[in-house]
């Protein structure tokens, strides 16, 4: 199978977009809440400043996630080859993740209330053994509007990876048992004979 090269949807933007504007408004709800509880116990305007460089604060690190969100979404692309997946992600620090087959052990898809309402996308997670006992995947394609479509494009190659790898009777009876059992008797007797060194 040539490699099959898959992006996120220009959705999942508005989905990024969508949930720093949300954090940034909690944040900013609880700080207005903050300072008008610090006014009341104060008397004064203490308050009032606390809750207005809170929300500067605030509105400061939005912006930033805002214009950051749009480079972090271009940086995202997801690799299926034949043997492994690779996922690229970063902005200022760029990193590729590869996820041989030989180490899957479960791959699902996820998609949340905003995912099937709003925005018509899915995730595709992929656990790996060395993951098994954490939460959560080793590696998530992010955003896909094809969500089935690549789950089952991974299946099928973790199928046919997986039906590669199964010994055959050729491969487990190469050599006679006769051959086996003189090796070992070789190498018995070489143990013994460093044994017998050792101990004179």
């Amino acid at each position: 199978m040539e490699t099959r090269i898959f992006r996120p949807s220009g959705q999942y933007l508005g989905k990024l977009a969508l949930n720093v504007t949300l954090l940034a408004t909690a944040i900013g709800v609880a700080a207005l809440l903050m300072g008008w509880l610090i006014s009341l116990e104060e008397g004064g305007r203490e308050g009032g400043i606390v809750a207005t460089v809170l929300v500067i604060v605030n509105t400061a690190w939005w912006l930033v996630a805002i214009l950051l969100v749009g480079p972090y979404y271009r940086s995202l692309s997801y690799e299926i080859q034949n043997d492994e997946v690779i996922v690229r992600v970063g902005i200022f620090v760029k990193s590729v993740k590869h996820v041989p087959y030989r180490t899957v052990t479960n791959i699902a898809v996820k998609r949340d209330i905003f995912d099937r309402w709003f925005f018509g996308i899915g995730t595709l997670n992929i656990q790996t053994a060395g993951m098994s006992g954490a939460k959560g995947a080793e590696e998530s394609l992010v955003g896909l509007p094809n969500h089935q479509e690549v789950y089952e494009i991974v299946a099928d190659e973790l199928r046919r990876f997986r039906s590669g790898m199964a010994p055959t009777a050729a491969e487990t009876d190469d050599e006679p048992a006769g051959r086996s059992a003189a090796v070992l008797g070789e190498i018995l007797s070489e143990i013994k004979a460093i044994r017998r060194a050792k101990e004179a």
